[in-house]
This record gives C-alpha cells, structure tokens and sequence, in this order.
C-alpha cells in the first residue's frame, strides 16, 4: 500500500513540473488626446456642380480645375494629414463633377478620403 502512495505522489510531481505558468498580457492603453478624434471636412457637390465646403460654397460650378478647393485641402492636409475628407455627392450630380472634386483631393494629396452618403 505505502508504494501506491508512493507512485502516486511520485506521478502528482512530475505532472505538476509540466504545468504551463500563466502569464500577463502587456496592452497598451491609450493615452490622453482628443476624445471626439478628429472633425471630418464635408465636401458636398450640388446637383447643378457646386463644390461645398462645410457648407460653404467654394469655386464656381463650370471650373473643373477648382483650384480654391484645392488650396482649402492643402491646408487641412497640412495642419494634419490624417484629417478625414468626406466627399458627398447628391444622387443627380454628375459623375464628371465628382471626378473633378475627386481630382482635387488628389491634387492636395490626402490621404483619409471617404464617401457619404446623400441626404435626399
């Protein structure tokens, strides 16, 4: 009886020397910044082409070179090159004009550009 004890604390040993140890996770927890992230820039393109920039209408709605667009951009691209862009077209504008406005962006090399979706 006393080798059966024996085995036994014998096996409970060994086996207890394999346990695999837990170990902590190291993350990273962010810092103190700006909570709300950054404010997107709303580029809107009316039906009949005009270019709006947080509502206010820039350039002329003929001009595909938009070149006060593009001077708007590049300032905001240079202030923080994350800065989100949001193009949002209306359902009947033409697709030449988004090019046009898609065009620009390009030109001020953003870099965080993405789509809306129209309100009407």
């Amino acid at each position: 009886m006393l080798d059966i004890l024996f085995v036994l604390l014998l096996f409970f040993m060994v086996s207890a020397g394999a346990q695999k140890h837990e170990a902590s996770l190291t993350t990273q927890l962010p810092g103190i910044g700006n909570p709300g992230g950054d404010v997107p820039v709303q580029v809107g393109i009316d039906a009949d082409g005009q270019v709006n920039v947080s509502g206010a209408p820039i350039d002329s709605p003929t001009d595909s070179a938009l070149p006060q667009l593009v001077d708007r951009l590049k300032g905001v691209v240079a202030a923080n090159a994350a800065q989100p862009i949001i193009v949002t077209p209306t359902r009947s504008t033409r697709h030449q004009r988004v090019v046009d406005v898609l065009n620009a962006c390009a030109a001020a090399k953003v870099k965080n550009l993405a789509f809306g979706t129209p309100a009407d």
